[in-house]
């Protein structure tokens, strides 16, 4: 069904695209940050005399010149800056505002803060005991937190799900058993464009805003509810984001350019350094795994129970779901018949960098160690581990282990047309060779959208409510567009819609842009045909409009390890995945490539080495992203004529790759020298460890 070229190639490939550092407002201010160099710190004095009599230099502001107000994607306990203390390393606790970037870096350097160290907790777990030092005085009492005070002091959020039976009953009766911890790190998404804003206040003290955010609509929700003030008193206008992946959903630093433009009388942009969006936005969470499951000896999986421990940071701000978890946890043994199940996951307040989401939230983690423990589970049986799934995964009309029934589940299908993609592979001298399969499912749904169609019967213009994160969203909405009123795709216009002009928009996520915004471009045309094709009119879709289905993803990893270095050769990445209508094959293709090539990354190369409360990997030199030349073969295996969602019978893609990855890479070490990894990265010194831990008597 592709009708050609990305809307936005021409504007990006000429450099013509402007992102939010490219915005240039008449008396635009910049504005550079002071962050604190500990995890954990009282602030005792701010002297930014030198500071504010450098060149160029507008204002200084710490904590006690800001609003004492909190923002926060779901619960509200983000300052705007650190006041009193500082709770993670590279928390700002001042802001210099000056003529240019230049001038505020300067002058942010020459502020000097003294602090009074104060013992830290950077470990999750140690988090949860009642000894640790607390993060936050009363967790509980923040908007929207979902925590009590009889809860551990520095819990974020807890989420327990149960599917079947009683979980500990079921495994005491299984003849096969698996007991495994699996630990994986904080990872950054990786996204081009730095963390970027613009704000203007008005005299009468009305917003606007222009950010790298994916979310318009959320953003102005979230600071008209940390001011007080009315959502229409602010305007968001949405931008291109250069790449997201989850990272930009939260309002972050926008509050602070708010401030700074209130105070300076004029707008003011922010701009982060790469080592800055490192080391002090909103990484993924690093999590800690313990896997129990259970089988008959006829290889028939009986029992699951999955208990995660996640390190939130220091502010649960960043998370935008009701539970203030991870939604991914969901997906732990969700493809799979499993009588028995019980899932729970805890997010820490740490002092470290706080979370937030990256592409599937939580299920990266998750799947990595249940796909992980059931090769070992299938091996134990015995069965080979490519049967055992064979066996166990669910079929249409089964519902998944959480009660959730699905009209098809194409999981065996997916399966087989991985496997069968999979050719033997030569090995090279001193190597030996291992083959490794995982699974993944993950439901489409529509969020709730609006979009306005304008046409004069020979060109049309659609006004949309969300940024194109470079996934071809606004390509999706031309090529719709197109299609419905029969006109060819140059003469449709696409155009960003501010938060005064439509209705609303839930944001980019979730998997939801595709099948939202076809069904809303498709419904806008058929109104317009319906008054004769020509005209305006303004539409919204809602998540109740459309059943939902899933998608399936099977994983076959081809490596070789050298079992005296460890090294590990990462030869092919077989991807099956299960498919329904395809709008645009080239941004379909890119999606599910750019996703395996994201999975590689968490799997054997990224780690933002925390240590000590600190971000070790701060800037690109150590921070390893994977390269054209880590990327192996990467096979595409489309399993086309599934059922969909919306009018254009589709089915999500953008977070479904890259989550099997690590677990598929990790099952083929095992497979090649016998040896289960339990921790990611997994590199060559984890490999040789784990190989001269197994010769230890």
């Amino acid at each position: 069904m592709g009708m050609g070229s990305r809307i936005d190639a021409h504007e990006k490939a000429t450099g013509r695209t402007a992102y939010a550092a490219d915005i240039a407002l008449p008396g635009l201010l910049h504005a550079a940050l002071v962050r604190s160099p500990f995890p954990h710190a009282r602030i005792l004095s701010v002297d930014a005399e030198e500071a504010r009599a450098l060149p160029g230099v507008c204002c200084i502001m710490t904590g006690e010149d800001v609003p004492d107000a909190l923002f926060g994607r779901r619960v509200r306990d983000v300052p705007i800056l650190a006041r009193g203390r500082a709770r993670f390393a590279g928390e700002p606790v001042a802001v210099a505002v000056a003529e240019t970037p230049g001038q505020a870096e300067r002058a942010a350097g020459c502020v000097a803060v003294e602090y009074e160290p104060l013992p830290f907790v950077a470990d999750p777990e140690e988090a949860l005991r009642p000894e640790a030092p607390a993060v936050h005085e009363a967790p509980w009492a923040f908007p929207g937190a979902v925590v009590t005070a009889s809860d551990p002091r520095n819990l974020q959020s807890r989420l327990v799900l149960r599917g079947g039976g009683d979980v500990d009953a079921a495994l005491a009766a299984c003849p096969v058993t698996v007991d495994l911890t699996f630990s994986t790190p904080a990872v950054h998404q990786g996204y081009l464009e730095p963390q970027a804003c613009l704000a203007a206040v008005a005299p009468d003290g009305s917003i606007e805003v222009w950010a790298a955010n994916k979310s318009p609509y959320r953003l102005r929700a979230q600071l008209a509810a940390g001011y007080g003030m009315p959502e229409e008193r602010v305007i968001v206008h949405p931008l291109p984001v250069g790449g997201d992946f989850g990272g930009k959903g939260a309002p972050l630093h926008v509050p602070l350019c708010v401030e700074a433009a209130r105070r300076a009388g004029r707008p003011v942009r922010l701009v982060l350094r790469y080592p800055e969006d490192l080391a002090a936005a909103n990484p993924k969470h690093a999590s800690r795994i313990r896997v129990r499951a259970g089988a008959d000896r006829d290889g028939r999986l009986r029992a699951l129970d999955v208990h995660a421990v996640f390190d939130g940071g220091a502010y649960a701000g960043f998370k935008p779901v009701p539970s203030v978890n991870l939604h991914g946890v969901e997906s732990a043994g969700s493809s799979y018949r499993i009588p028995s199940i019980r899932l729970e996951s805890l997010i820490a307040y740490t002092h470290t960098v706080p979370r937030g989401h990256m592409r599937s939230p939580g299920a990266q983690q998750v799947v990595f160690a249940v796909e992980s423990a059931l090769d070992d589970l299938a091996r134990g049986v015995p069965v080979d581990p490519i049967e055992f799934r064979r066996r166990n995964l669910l079929r249409s009309g089964e519902p998944n282990p959480l009660g959730e029934p699905w009209r098809e589940f194409r999981g065996v299908e997916t399966l087989e047309a991985a496997v069968t993609a999979q050719r033997p592979l030569p090995r090279r001298s001193g190597m030996r060779r291992g083959v490794g399969v995982a699974v993944y499912d993950r439901p489409t749904r529509i969020g709730r959208s609006s979009l306005c169609l304008e046409a004069d019967g020979e060109t049309a213009t659609a006004l949309v409510p969300i940024p194109d994160t470079g996934t071809g969203a606004h390509t999706v909405v031309r090529d719709a567009v197109s299609r419905r009123l029969g006109i060819a795709p140059e003469r449709v216009r696409v155009r960003y819609a501010t938060t005064a002009q439509l209705p609303h928009d839930d944001g980019v996520g979730g998997s939801r842009v595709t099948a939202g915004m076809s069904a809303a471009a498709s419904l806008a045309a058929e109104r317009l045909l319906a008054q004769g094709g020509t005209g305006r009119v303004t539409v919204t879709v809602e998540p109740g409009d459309a059943h939902p289905v899933t998608s399936c993803c099977v994983q076959v990893a081809q490596v070789e390890v050298d079992v005296e270095t460890g090294r590990v050769a990462v030869d092919e990445i077989i991807t099956a995945v299960d498919v329904a209508a395809i709008l645009h094959p080239a941004s379909h293709l890119t999606q599910i490539e750019g996703g395996v090539a994201m999975g590689l990354g968490f799997a054997c190369l990224e780690d933002l080495g925390i240590e000590e409360g600190q971000v070790t990997a701060g800037h690109m030199g150590v921070y390893t992203l994977p390269s054209f030349r880590d990327i192996p073969r990467l096979p595409v295996v489309l399993v086309e004529g599934g059922i969909g969602i919306g009018p254009d019978n589709v089915k999500a893609i953008g977070e479904l790759s890259n989550v099997p990855v690590a677990a598929a890479i990790a099952n083929a070490v095992a497979d090649a020298v016998g040896v289960r990894m339990t921790r990611l990265p997994i590199t060559a010194e984890a490999v040789h460890e784990a190989l001269r831990a197994r010769e230890r008597p």
